[in-house]
């Protein structure tokens, strides 16, 4: 999957309302919360196979973080 294709699965999944890019800083998204949190974490395991931890998502700052964390743990 690309880190296109992701990102939107992402946005679609935590049902982002307003515009957003990979610069976007997470606490500013009304939406990013724990439950959003959560999701991603699935996202991750059903559409790359990773298994990443809360503890490494919760070090993300930006969606530009998280997609980085999926490509490091990919390879």
């Amino acid at each position: 999957m690309q880190k296109s294709e992701f990102f939107e699965k992402l946005i679609n999944t935590i049902e982002i309302e307003e515009n957003v890019d990979e610069s976007t800083i997470l606490a500013d998204i009304e939406e990013w919360d724990s439950l959003a949190a959560v999701t991603t974490l699935a996202l991750f395991k059903k559409h790359l196979g990773l298994n990443i931890t809360a503890e490494n998502l919760k070090n993300c700052k930006t969606f530009n973080d998280i997609l980085n964390l999926g490509i490091s743990e990919y390879k």
